[in-house]
């Protein structure tokens, strides 16, 4: 139950954090993903025109946790061994969280491969017509 409310809580303080940046024009602050992540000048120039009352501040914060938690949503049901990856890098075996014991030395974290794994993704999947890194 912590990691799972853990993970709604992270999704929570995201989204108003980057409610928060659009709303005071911290546009710098609001890519991180993919590494070398970042926007354009005219990108940047048009989030910069957002007026951002409290209707929108709330629909936004709504809309960004939702899409996270779909993020989330689906990682779960693999894990769970509910539904397999799309993209496959040789076989896939299923994955397990367990509960992390003194004696048992973790190599690899998955939050540690993350951002790294952002390029094998790249090279698999299909070209959607627009970018997220630069």
């Amino acid at each position: 139950m912590s990691l799972l409310i853990s993970i709604h809580q992270l999704i929570e303080e995201n989204a108003s954090h980057t409610a928060n940046d659009l709303e005071n024009k911290r546009i710098q602050r609001l890519i991180n993903y993919p590494p070398n992540g970042g926007l354009t000048e005219s990108e940047k120039t048009e989030l910069s025109k957002l007026t951002i009352n409290p209707t929108l501040k709330s629909a936004l914060r709504k809309i960004l946790a939702s899409n996270t938690a779909d993020c989330f949503f689906s990682l779960l049901n693999i894990i769970d061994g509910t539904a397999d990856p799309t993209v496959e890098y040789g076989e896939w075996s299923e994955v397990m969280l367990v509960d992390h014991e003194e004696e048992h030395d973790m190599e690899s974290m998955l939050h540690d491969d993350f951002y790294g794994t952002y390029w094998d993704w790249k090279e698999e999947r299909t070209h959607p017509g627009w970018e997220l890194d630069l």
